[in-house]
């Protein structure tokens, strides 16, 4: 199994966990290894719909978002 995919493992692991705002941690870390995947934006949207996490939790998954941002 790559790192890659371990990596995507963990996070959807935390995910399911509640750990949302770990995730989001190490989401910043996947994307400055691997680039930006939609598949864990996803992920963490869904995380973030399904648990009562902290503003913080939430601002720093906008952070991702932005940061990460294909544009134009």
């Amino acid at each position: 199994m790559s790192r890659r995919q371990r990596q995507f493992n963990q996070l959807r692991d935390l995910c399911y966990a509640g750990a949302v705002a770990r995730a989001i941690d190490l989401a910043f870390e996947h994307f400055a290894h691997f680039g930006r995947d939609d598949e864990i934006i996803d992920l963490l949207a869904h995380a973030l719909e399904d648990t009562d996490v902290a503003g913080r939790a939430r601002q720093r998954f906008a952070e991702l978002c932005a940061s990460h941002d294909d544009g134009p």
